[in-house]
C-alpha cells in the first residue's frame, strides 16, 4: 500500500479578518477550504514587513556578530546583526541600517545573498541576506528600547565550525551563514 500523498494545491480563502495588532506583528484570520477533503480551518497568519541580517566581515577576515537576550527562548544568542524593514526603506537600506544600529558598523561593498521566507507555516513576510564587505565601527551603537547588545568579531573559521556545530540558534542567523559560506569558500575579503 502506498503511503504517499499526492501533491495538493488549490486551497481557497472563504474569508478574512484581521486580528489584535501586536507590537512586530499584525494577526490575520483566513478561512481556507482544505481541497483534499472540502473541510474548512481557521488558519492564523503573522503579518510583517520583510526583514534583513548581515554578513558582515571585516579588513581583518572576521565576521560581526551580536549577542543579545531572546525572549522567546529565554536567554542570550549569538547571531547576525539585522532586523525589521522599515516602511519606508528597500531591504538594503534596512540592512545598512540594522548594522550601523545594532553595531556601529558600516561597509563600503554589498551583495546580496538571497531570501528565505521567515516561517511559512503563519507568516507572511521573507528575510533578506547580504553580506557586507570591508565592515569596520564608524558609528555609536543606537540599539532599540528592547536590545542589549555586545558586539562580537569571530574569525571565519570559528564561525564556519559553530554554525556546522549546531551553536547559532537562531534560523535566520543559520540561513545567512549557510548562504554565504555556500557562495564564499574562501576568505571573506
Amino acid at each position: 500500500m502506498d503511503n504517499t500523498a499526492e501533491p495538493v494545491s488549490g486551497w481557497i480563502r472563504l474569508h478574512s479578518e484581521p486580528g489584535p495588532d501586536l507590537k512586530l506583528f499584525h494577526v490575520r484570520f483566513d478561512e481556507m477550504r482544505n481541497p483534499r477533503n472540502g473541510a474548512t480551518e481557521r488558519m492564523v497568519v503573522l503579518c510583517a514587513t520583510d526583514s534583513v541580517n548581515v554578513v558582515a566581515s571585516t579588513a581583518e577576515g572576521n565576521l560581526v556578530f551580536v549577542r543579545q537576550y531572546r525572549f522567546g527562548i529565554g536567554r542570550e544568542t549569538t547571531e547576525l546583526p539585522g532586523g525589521i524593514v522599515d516602511p519606508d526603506e528597500n531591504p538594503l537600506e534596512g540592512a545598512k541600517r540594522e548594522l550601523r544600529e545594532e553595531t556601529g558598523f558600516t561597509a563600503p561593498h554589498w551583495h546580496y545573498l538571497g531570501k528565505v521566507a521567515s516561517n511559512p507555516v503563519f507568516m507572511d513576510s521573507y528575510i533578506h541576506h547580504y553580506l557586507a564587505q570591508g565592515a569596520a565601527p564608524t558609528h555609536p551603537l543606537q540599539p532599540d528600547a528592547g536590545e542589549s547588545i555586545e558586539i562580537l568579531e569571530i574569525s571565519l573559521d570559528e564561525a564556519r565550525q559553530m554554525l556546522f556545530g549546531g551553536v547559532f540558534e537562531h534560523p535566520h542567523t543559520v540561513s545567512g551563514l549557510l548562504n554565504f559560506f555556500a557562495r564564499h569558500n574562501g576568505p571573506a575579503e
